[in-house]
């Protein structure tokens, strides 16, 4: 047990008592293995859309409820894809859907199958991040401890894919592996490097939360070099800064959050330390001159990100913006992309055009209100408060990589999504029962009688 975990409350009651052992125990395996298979995705339909549908029927065997405090997550996800609906209807019933300015003529016309599994998929993935948000809700220092082991494996497995496609394609190790590479850029089981980039951070940053308030042992030490060095080969500019910005809101987190010196000492003698290995880890990459050549063209401006024949990202920003005023009612889930062959590359935008003004707002409003609960709620004492921290500072990398990229139907963000939440809906349950048990304590006390002891405490994580 580490100090942060001696500066929780011990008599934190279960949040959920599983009522079949065995139910339960299958919904654990299901929960590892899903979780587990989010490490690829390069094809559609994915083994993980395949294992959630199992992942809901072993939450309905094992009895997981719906949380009250979980219910604007799956309001406001309802809400974004009811919009997306009508924008659907508005492009079936008009077969076509013209720009209303001058970028770009229409190419093509609307391939409905693919508009309509574009909205299933949202709705798909939406669902999803709800089931995880009941999932952790209950039972919670258990089911945390599986997820994070399996997302911790995936992430891993991710890395070694990553390296291999690297490496073997660029130095001709293993020419054939170049499916796992993407304009010299690992991208591993998936479909390009920003997106395996911005995977491997919730499990870097819970690595790194974990020898903070634990202790460093070899198998993750070993994990997080896989996975930093991974990390810099998919040369994400986008992942390398939101790395940065959650380790430091993690570290500045614990930081505050904690009281005593040992806690404290701890946390800067690992930056300390961190910074030397990354020091290290970068100046042996940039050792090998292809890596190194990539380094210095990453690390300027690329050509479409300012002047890329009026396509530069900033170029679509502006015709989305233009076209999101020009359709309240959105141009339909894939229309703004089957009008121009191209994508907003900001999710707000994107979410704007695919679903209207009406999901535009919703989702809006749900990253709002996921960013003020998850801030209100790492500051209580819990036996995964340091969990919430890493997880609350993962979301809101992601969230930044949304503003320059589509981060809509990224698995990993619902998933995270979903623990914000249910890490949340936990937390208040034991707020909630804190303050009955000392109500009961006062009133025992008053009436000379002893203090009720919950007989369920749930140990720290």
């Amino acid at each position: 047990m580490s100090s942060l975990d001696h500066a929780a409350p011990q008599y934190l009651p279960a949040a959920h008592a599983p009522a079949n052992a065995l139910a339960d125990r299958f919904l654990h395996v299901v929960l590892y293995i899903t979780v587990l298979s989010s490490f690829f995705v390069i094809i559609e339909p994915a083994p993980y859309e395949y294992l959630v549908a199992v992942l809901g029927l072993a939450c309905f065997l094992a009895r997981v409820q719906l949380n009250r405090v979980v219910l604007p997550l799956l309001v406001l996800l309802f809400i974004r894809d009811a919009g997306g609906i009508l924008g659907l209807l508005k492009i079936l019933d008009s077969g076509w859907m013209r720009l209303q300015g001058p970028p770009s003529p229409l190419t093509a016309e609307f391939d409905y199958p693919d508009s309509i599994r574009f909205l299933a998929t949202s709705f798909y993935l939406g669902l999803s991040g709800v089931m995880f948000a009941c999932i952790v809700s209950q039972d919670t220092s258990h089911r945390i401890a599986t997820f994070r082991a399996a997302y911790v494996m995936a992430a891993v497995l991710a890395s070694c894919l990553g390296m291999l496609g690297y490496f073997g394609f660029n130095y001709s190790l293993f020419p054939s592996v170049d499916f796992l590479t993407w304009s010299d850029r690992a991208s591993g089981g998936f479909k390009g490097p920003n997106d395996l980039g911005a995977f491997l951070i919730p499990a870097l940053i819970w690595l790194v939360q974990g020898f903070i308030v634990d202790r460093i042992r070899l198998h993750n030490l070993i994990a997080t070099i896989l996975i930093f060095i991974t990390l810099l080969l998919t040369f994400s500019r986008g992942a390398w800064g939101s790395l940065l910005v959650s380790a430091v809101l993690m570290l500045y987190f614990l930081f505050v959050t904690q009281t005593d010196r040992r806690s404290h000492n701890r946390i800067i003698l690992f930056v300390v330390a961190g910074t030397v290995a990354i020091v290290a880890i970068f100046a042996i990459i940039s050792s090998f001159d292809v890596a190194r050549h990539m380094f210095e063209e990453r690390s300027q401006f690329q050509s479409y990100d300012i002047n890329a024949d009026n396509r530069s990202r900033l170029n679509l920003e502006e015709d989305s913006l233009r076209e999101v005023f020009n359709h309240p009612l959105g141009m339909g889930p894939w229309g703004f992309a089957h009008a121009t062959n191209w994508v907003s590359h900001e999710t707000l935008l994107g979410t704007m055009l695919n679903h209207g003004w009406i999901g535009g707002i919703a989702y809006l409003t749900l990253i709002v209100l996921t960013l003020i609960v998850g801030f209100r709620g790492l500051w209580l004492r819990t036996p995964w408060q340091a969990f919430l921290i890493a997880t609350y500072a993962s979301f809101i990398a992601m969230v930044m990589e949304g503003l320059w990229g589509d981060t809509d139907h990224w698995r990993h963000f619902y998933m995270v999504l979903g623990l914000v939440w249910g890490l949340v809906a936990a937390t208040h349950k034991a707020a909630w029962t804190m303050q009955a048990n000392a109500a009961s304590g006062r009133n025992a006390l008053l009436s000379g009688g002893v203090p009720p002891f919950p007989q369920n405490a749930e140990q720290p994580w």
